[in-house]
């Protein structure tokens, strides 16, 4: 073995200690003949009702066994905006292990959000050491010092640090132990950027829906059963944020009506939330925004105008009007720093950080002109996926430019999948485009979302854009418009039930259209007061409606549009004579639309056809044939996702299997249609899951 050599040729003021080896080392300082095991940690939160973070304290849990197996320290980063919980979740994790670190737990406040500026390493270690027992000349003077001091004296214990408000990674880098068997939980604002070293990430996000509500009714007591509804729309209006929540729920007891009281304060729930006289979160909220270049704030600004707190890289890209790669460094910055969240390609912003950056909007913005390009961003990309959806014909010129989304086999599942990503974007671009004087984009948005819209069931909306649309029509004195909007806010009108309503409204679209010589009106108008009839079970004057639609297509349409209004006429007057109990007569000519619609391509109309054809060979008693196409409808609506026709669809097939003998089929087909139309919140539902009780 060589022989160790060791010598020390420098000037020492204070204690010296030089040894070989030293397998346990005692320290008599500052009167401790003992080695200290501090333990400084606070009350435990879950005292304060700071719950809903088992997923997470299940994860620490993995990531601490993974590295005791391993051998290896353990550093977890926790970031997530102001107020989500990262303090919180840390020292409950250190209440739950506290006897898994006998050598001591260390709690450091860096105040990296403090505006006063942060701690330095030097001045937290310092506070260690004290805990340890080096005090007054036996605390080493500097940063380097102290860290190699908290090192050594920690270096064979089992111990956990957390450092909470971290501003950098320099700053806690310097505070990380030598311990092998230590295990440190770094809190911060910040998405804390480490070079080397194996630190686990981990972003916290709000609390789930039924924990917020169950925070938010805890004041309550007893009366918050009868309240649950505004507790749900207040914990939303929070973005289910922990202290947003508290601090919200603290101003509920004691009000004659929660309803009334959330419905005031939801729409400007940030300026609302305060404690003591004070607004906890502006000051947080500020010294972020001020953290922030110049960009970064502009973008800030801007994205809290968007119309939904998810949205795209592409459609961040129109609103900033900037490219594509400058835009994504952009939003890059701002989850670096936790006022962006990324969401599976996408991101998300708060809801309360959206109120904030919304207001912080200056004139220089010009946000008129940002909302212009997001709903000219948005329309193309409906458009885009319109035409895999439907092939109807559109009025709007901006079609004749458009390439669909997306092509083959999965196009219209795609096209979907996309739109609903950007369900509550789309149904607030209407009346932007009004606001932002865009009257021709407003009627044409309202045609573009109409197959959608429609397919899905999603007629409220409808209902609220489309008076919109006819006004914006108006506006431009555009009659064949006005004719479009006009149909369409009377099916929408037919889809809820109302068919006083729809009547009067295709009875306006139908005087329209004849004064302007519109033919494709007129017919649409009369196509559509047969389905009324149809409604009301008056067969005959149904069939008589599309006999005069189809007479005007064949007589008043071009040779090559003739084919899709003549495919409709088919399908409605062989649904018709189904329902007139002429089923021999339907067959023919629901075959024939099938076949046409498939070859387009439409699966919501194919899907509607098929149905048709299963309900006529079950009047003809065709029991296999009726299965069949009972089946292909099924098939088909859960591909187009319409989710009424598939209760449909359902319910027939259940219809078949009692005929057939199958009692648990029919009775597990009828519990599935119950259930999707209990989330349409139709009352059949009820009828029948009373049939199987």
């Amino acid at each position: 073995m060589d022989e160790w050599h060791n010598a020390n040729n420098a000037d020492i003021a204070g204690n010296l200690l030089q040894v070989g080896r030293a397998d346990q080392v005692v320290m008599n300082l500052g009167g401790h003949s003992e080695p200290l095991y501090p333990d400084m940690l606070t009350i435990n939160p879950e005292h304060f009702g700071f719950t809903n973070r088992e997923a997470e304290l299940a994860q620490l849990d993995r990531l601490w066994r993974d590295a005791e197996r391993a051998g290896k320290p353990l550093v977890v980063a926790l970031s997530g905006m102001m107020g989500i919980g990262k303090s919180q979740t840390a020292l409950r994790w250190a209440h739950q292990m506290r006897t898994e670190f006998p050598g001591g737990i260390f709690v450091g406040d860096l105040r990296g959000s403090d505006p006063a500026g942060p701690r330095t390493a030097g001045d937290v270690l310092g506070g260690f050491l004290g805990m340890l027992g080096l005090t007054g000349a036996a605390l080493p003077a500097t940063e380097h010092e102290r860290a190699a001091a908290f090192c050594n004296v920690t270096a064979g214990r089992r111990i956990l640090v957390i450092l909470d408000d971290a501003h950098s990674a320099a700053q806690v880098r310097a505070l990380l132990p030598s311990s092998p068997t230590s295990a440190v939980l770094v809190t911060s604002r910040r998405e804390l950027t480490f070079l080397g070293g194996a630190v686990e990430p981990m972003r916290l996000a709000p609390f789930e829906e039924d924990a917020a509500i169950a925070l938010l009714a805890g004041p309550l007591g007893n009366n918050a059963e009868a309240d649950e509804a505004a507790l749900r729309k207040l914990s939303e209006a929070c973005g289910r944020h922990p202290m947003a929540l508290q601090v919200a729920a603290a101003q509920l007891p004691g009000r004659s009506s929660i309803a009334s009281y959330v419905d005031r304060i939801a729409p400007d729930l940030l300026r609302r939330l305060e404690v003591d006289g004070e607004r906890p979160f502006d000051g947080a909220f500020e010294f972020a925004y001020q953290s922030l270049s110049e960009d970064q704030q502009r973008a800030y600004r801007l994205l809290g105008c968007h119309p939904a707190t998810e949205f795209s890289l592409e459609a961040a890209a129109a609103l900033l009007d900037r490219p594509i790669e400058d835009a994504e460094e952009l939003l890059l910055a701002l989850s670096r720093a936790n006022l962006l969240v990324p969401v599976s390609g996408r991101y998300s912003i708060h809801v309360l950080l959206r109120q904030h950056a919304k207001a912080k909007i200056t004139a220089d913005d010009d946000s008129p002109a940002a909302l212009r390009r997001i709903v000219e961003h948005y329309h193309d990309f409906l458009m885009a996926r319109d035409i895999v959806l439907s092939k109807r014909r559109r009025l709007s010129p901006r079609y004749d430019a458009v390439r669909p989304a997306h092509e083959g086999e999965r196009a219209a599942e795609r096209a979907l999948e996309e739109l609903e990503a950007e369900r509550e974007t789309l149904s607030a671009l209407v009346g932007i485009a009004v606001e932002t004087r865009l009257d021709d984009r407003a009627w044409q948005l309202c045609e573009s979302l109409f197959s959608y819209f429609t397919d899905r069931n999603y007629f409220v909306d409808l209902v609220e854009i489309l008076p919109l649309g006819i006004a914006a029509a108006e506006r431009l004195g555009d009659a064949r418009a006005l004719v479009r909007m006009h149909s369409h806010f009377g099916s929408a009108c037919y889809a809820a039930g109302d068919y006083r309503a729809a009547q009067e409204q295709f009875e306006l679209s139908y005087d329209i259209a004849e004064a302007n010589y519109d033919d494709w009106g007129q017919q649409s108008a009369i196509e559509w007061i047969g389905l009324i009839h149809e409604r009301r079970e008056e067969y005959d004057e149904a069939l008589s409606c599309f006999e005069r639609s189809r007479d005007i297509v064949e007589s008043h349409f071009p040779e090559d549009r003739r084919r899709r209004p003549l495919g409709l006429y088919r399908m409605h007057s062989g649904r018709v004579l189904t329902h007139a109990g002429r089923a021999s007569e339907a067959l023919p000519r629901l075959a024939e639309a099938f076949d046409f619609f498939v070859g387009l391509g439409e699966q919501a109309n194919s899907a509607k056809v098929a149905l048709s054809l299963a309900e006529a060979h079950l009047q003809l008693g065709d029991l296999a044939g009726a299965l069949r196409w009972g089946r292909q409808a099924l098939e088909l609506c859960r591909a187009a996702r319409m989710a009424a026709d598939q209760a449909a669809a359902l319910e027939l097939l259940a219809e078949l299997s009692a005929r057939n003998g199958d009692v648990q089929a029919a009775a597990d087909q009828r519990w599935e249609a119950a259930e999707i139309l209990t989330v349409l919140g139709n009352r059949r539902a009820q009828a029948l899951l009373a049939r199987e009780s």
